[in-house]
């Protein structure tokens, strides 16, 4: 009975403390879920903080897309008021050349009727029409009628300068509107890309983050039933059978069960561990089938003359803020368009361009390299390098040649840049 008692006791002590062993065994790993929650919590955090910038970005993107919009509308109104300010100065022109032709021909019948050659010389021998109207106004013998005329010759004249200034202006104007546009997408796109790599970053950190925590419950679960099967198993021997005679077969019978139970939990432990491992396996290949890198088709030795051939066919096609052909292109819808055709895809725009190309000499340059520009601040316009210190590209005139040393490109060239080794 003292036996009995003693035993029970024993047992008694072990049941009561197995908690007190089984919450500090499990501390540690709760501390660490806790952990891997505080940091999930800041990850998430950090993305949602991220997600606003870019909403803000895509915003101020959508809002320079309609300023392209509203560009390109006032871009289309200058070239129909630039074709009627030309037709106007041919127009002046070819009314100048009339009046000047009366003015001869007033002259040659003053000779036959005067006699006089006085007049014809002095009309015929003007070097230029200044020079002609102080000629004329000194003769004295000529008619109202002559004057009319060299007023309207002088009206027509100032009516000219004016307006080959304002065709003049006009250009400028449209021009540094298009560079505008063109360094503030390029800025918009530089930080939206900048927002996406972190938030890219911060995703994959929250993947690993609650993997580690996946693993982690798992443990904390396995140990958990472990130590139920424990607890259960000593529970269990504590019976005490009332009769001495059974004592033995019962300890017996309770010690093969514990040790049958035990062998079973730790069986089901390492099942349970196997197809943990399996699963994080098979996890594990599908990330990796699933992370396979795009291919890249490399330019073969005919690229160049497809991307050539296709950009010089384009000579003469209109320039189009936003543009990417075939009918009109802008800077970089016109180079994105040409190397298309040799298979190789460039970003949409100059700046961009410009940051996946890699940079060389002047003296490096070659034929198919791209040539940069930049009217301030950050990339504006790109074109492709020909050869012979020219480019082609699409500009505010359209698709042309243009020689790189010429006083606005000179003044404007950055560099070279190389996307594709012909």
């Amino acid at each position: 009975m003292k036996k009995n008692t003693l035993i029970a006791a024993s047992m008694a002590a072990v049941i009561s403390l197995s908690p007190v062993f089984t919450t500090n065994a499990f501390a540690d790993v709760n501390t660490d879920i806790q952990q891997k929650d505080a940091k999930l919590n800041d990850l998430k955090s950090k993305k949602a903080d991220l997600q606003a910038d870019l909403s803000s970005l895509v915003t101020k993107l959508e809002t320079a897309q309609a300023k392209s919009k509203e560009l390109q509308a006032s871009f289309n109104k200058s070239a129909e008021q630039l074709k009627k300010l030309n037709a106007d100065i041919a127009a002046i022109n070819a009314r100048i050349k009339e009046r000047e032709g009366v003015l001869k021909e007033r002259a040659r019948s003053m000779q036959v009727n005067s006699n006089s050659n006085v007049y014809l010389d002095v009309v015929l021998g003007a070097n230029n029409f200044s020079d002609l109207v102080d000629r004329v106004s000194a003769v004295n013998t000529i008619v109202d009628s002559d004057k009319a005329i060299l007023d309207e010759q002088q009206k027509d004249e100032d009516a000219l300068k004016s307006k080959s200034a304002s065709v003049k202006k006009e250009q400028e104007k449209q021009q540094k509107a298009i560079a505008s546009y063109e360094e503030q997408q390029n800025k918009i796109e530089a930080q939206k890309a900048e927002k996406e790599a972190v938030v890219a970053q911060l995703a994959a950190q929250q993947a690993t983050t609650e993997q580690e925590k996946s693993t982690l419950i798992a443990q904390r679960d396995r140990e958990a039933a472990a130590a139920a099967a424990r607890a259960a198993a000593a529970k269990e021997a504590t019976t005490v059978q009332p009769l001495a005679a059974t004592e033995t077969k019962t300890e017996s019978s309770s010690s093969n069960a514990s040790s049958n139970d035990s062998s079973s939990t730790a069986s089901s432990s390492n099942d349970n561990s196997s197809k943990s491992e399996s699963t994080t396996a098979k996890k594990a290949s599908s990330n990796n089938s699933g992370s396979t890198s795009n291919n890249i088709a490399t330019p073969t030795g005919s690229g160049y003359d497809a991307m050539i051939s296709t950009a010089y066919a384009q000579l003469g096609k209109p320039y189009s803020l936003g543009a990417t052909g075939p009918g009109s292109f802008d800077c970089s819808g016109f180079t994105s368009y040409s190397f298309r055709a040799a298979g190789i895809s460039l970003p949409r725009t100059s700046g961009a361009q410009y940051a996946a190309s890699t940079k060389i000499s002047s003296s490096q340059a070659k034929p198919g390299d791209l040539v940069f520009f930049s009217y301030g601040s950050g990339i504006a316009h790109v074109g492709i390098y020909i050869g012979g210190g020219k480019m082609i590209n699409a500009q505010n005139d359209g698709v042309k040649i243009d020689s790189l040393s010429s006083g606005f490109w000179a003044q404007s060239l950055v560099g070279f840049g190389r996307v594709a080794n012909f």
